[in-house]
Parts: C-alpha cells; structure tokens; sequence
C-alpha cells in the first residue's frame, strides 16, 4: 500500500463516522445557501473580459465552450434545486459578490488585488436568472470568497433556527469550498450538491470535491437531494 492509498482509506473511514446519513431536511431547520450565481460566472463574460485585459481570444473558442458547457449544467441543477426548495417551503439565501460602495473602495484586499471591483449595478454582480431571488428572499454581499467572513450569514441562520444547508453555486474550488468548510466548523449539517456547483474546469472541480469529501459536506447529487426533497 502507498501514501494515496492510505490516505484515501484513512479519511474514507474518517468520513464514515462524520456523516452516517444525509442531512436531514426540514422547512423548519434547513435553508438553501446559493453562492456567487452571477454574471461573472458565464462564457460572454469571460469573452468580454478577457479582450478588455488585452488577450488575444481568437483561439479560445473550445476554452469558451467548455466553460458554458460547466456552467449552463450546473446552472439548470441550481434552478431545479431552487424551484423544489420554494415549492416545499426551504428558505432560500442568495450570496453574491458586490461591493456596497459605487467606487467599490470597500472591496476585500485580495479581491482588490486581484482586480475583482463589483459596485452595485456592474454586470459581474448581476444574479443569473436560473439562481435569481424572488422578492422577500434574503440577499447578501460580500467581497472576499467565504460568506461567513463576508456576510452576517451565521448571525441569520442561527436567528432563522437553521441546523442543515443545502449548498450550490460557483466556484467549487474557491468560494464554495471556503464556505462550506466554515459552515462545517461552525456547527452546520452541510448537502454540497456536486453536481449543481462548478468551477472554472473540472480538474479544479474535482480536486475541490476531493478536499471536501464527506467530511465537511455530505455529498448528493441533483437527483438524489430533489428525490428527498420531494417527500416533504
């Protein structure tokens, strides 16, 4: 036996005892947590972006159709998820990333850095519609990756009377895994639908998976957590 080998045991069996069953769902404690279901997430941004950065995009049109082909499939789970969830009375909460001020001085030093300035009303910061809230549901803002150190999301929960979240959204790598690893620490069932959140590729989808395996997160399909959702 080698070092992945006994790895992949070691946290198999690890995961075994953090998550014997799936989250338990119920309207009265469970809430659908969606991250980063905006604009900056599809193939005409990406196209418009990168021609802004000076790139030479005449080449990219296989990346692009990757990209949307990522995209759209996770997005059409997220509209799945998010219709079943108001039909059986989950709550939906929308995180986003926006700045609060039009200048967008207020945004987070890495995202800063890495020139990610989203006011309010910017393109990047528009919901998709497949995710986008109906009026009443909660929406928050944040300019950094985790919607724990970005959002009072924790505060709202708890105050909400939330014990399990089903999460989706964008990026698995980035965003998502940040998040859920603080919803795990910080006492939360989490269901990660793997198939109704993305990365930018799938070797980065499938390493951030990985990562989180069933120890932070329960895992489930689209098909599997609407299957649940149905018997409510």
């Amino acid at each position: 036996m080698n070092l992945n080998e006994f790895t992949a045991q070691y946290y198999g069996g690890l995961a075994s005892t953090v998550y014997k069953e799936p989250v338990p769902l119920d309207k009265a404690d469970t809430a659908l947590v969606l991250i980063d279901v905006q604009d900056q997430v599809t193939r005409s941004y990406f196209e418009e972006y990168l021609v802004k950065l000076g790139f030479d995009a005449s080449s990219l049109g296989p990346v692009f159709d990757e990209i949307e082909e990522i995209t759209c499939g996770a997005l059409a789970n997220i509209e799945k998820i998010l219709n079943k969830c108001r039909e059986k009375g989950i709550r939906p909460i929308h995180c986003k990333i926006q700045a609060y001020l039009r200048d967008a001085a207020d945004t987070g030093r890495l995202h800063k850095s890495a020139g990610m300035l989203q006011p309010p009303g910017c393109r990047e910061s528009n919901f998709l519609p497949e995710g986008a809230p109906m009026d009443g549901e909660i929406v928050l803002t944040k300019t950094c990756s985790g919607i724990h150190v970005g959002t009072p999301i924790d505060r709202v929960l708890r105050n909400l009377g939330i014990a399990n979240v089903i999460v989706v959204g964008f990026y698995t790598d980035q965003c998502v895994s940040t998040s859920v690893r603080d919803l795990a620490d910080l006492g939360y069932r989490v269901a990660l639908v793997t198939d109704a959140v993305a990365a930018m590729s799938r070797d980065r989808h499938d390493m951030a998976l990985n990562g989180i395996g069933n120890i932070y997160a329960r895992s489930e399909t689209t098909a599997e957590i609407l299957e649940r959702l149905e018997k409510l």
